[in-house]
């Protein structure tokens, strides 16, 4: 007779894997301030400077010093390792090998001194400002849809609704405008930045979204206040 194999029916429990961590965005409490510092520092000139001259002068002079650390970076690792080691407290790891997001930020401000009108660059930089450090807080803290490169939907909300609120009582306190018309302008910017913030992950947020944010409220100003 042949020999009959024995086959053990023991059932093998099954193993279940945790499931991979969803990417986040790495949390810097000092950088949130230093964001909310520039944007201070940012608004204040654009209040305080005489003239659209002096703005776009001292514009200038920012997107000069930064552009030129950024090539003194490129051709020094000396240069590069002092100015990393300097910024370290707010800076990511990326920006040792890329371009700095202050370096960024600063261009988008020569950009809005240029061509924007100050009321819609002013919206531009609050946003930014506040609603970004915001987005990155709420996300970290109660994200749990992910949408896309780490962002959530629970922190592109909270980009939108910190936006909205901020630009809301910086129109009507800053500009005197009716609440309800500094509703919908602020709206209409901090929807675009939640977009736009949402979307930036090739180009730094830095750049884009007080750029793509005083664009939409200075289209929105023209369509819901003409004349102003």
């Amino acid at each position: 007779m042949p020999a009959l194999a024995l086959v053990d029916a023991t059932p093998v429990p099954s193993v279940t894997l945790p499931a991979p961590a969803a990417p986040s965005r790495p949390a810097n409490a000092t950088r949130s301030i230093f964001h909310v510092a520039s944007g201070a520092l940012s608004l204040a000139m654009l209040r305080l400077l005489p003239t659209r001259g002096w703005i776009i002068a001292v514009a200038t002079a920012f997107v000069i010093a930064g552009w030129g650390m950024e090539a003194a970076r490129r051709n020094s690792h000396a240069v590069n390792n002092v100015l990393m080691k300097l910024f370290s407290p707010v800076a990511h790891p990326h920006e040792r090998h890329g371009i700095n997001s202050s370096t960024w930020y600063v261009t988008a401000l020569l950009l809005l001194a240029l061509f924007a009108p100050l009321r819609a660059a002013e919206v531009g930089v609050l946003v930014l400002a506040v609603a970004d450090p915001a987005a990155g807080l709420i996300g970290r803290r109660f994200g749990r849809t992910r949408i896309r490169a780490g962002r959530s939907l629970e922190g592109t909300l909270g980009f939108f609704v910190v936006g909205a609120v901020a630009a809301t009582c910086w129109l009507s306190v800053a500009h005197a405008m009716a609440w309800p018309t500094a509703a919908l302008l602020a709206a209409a910017a901090a929807a675009v930045g939640a977009l736009t913030e949402l979307g930036s992950t090739k180009l730094d947020d830095n750049f884009t979204i007080p750029v793509a944010t005083g664009l939409a409220a200075a289209v929105a100003a023209m369509v819901v206040v003409p004349g102003m």
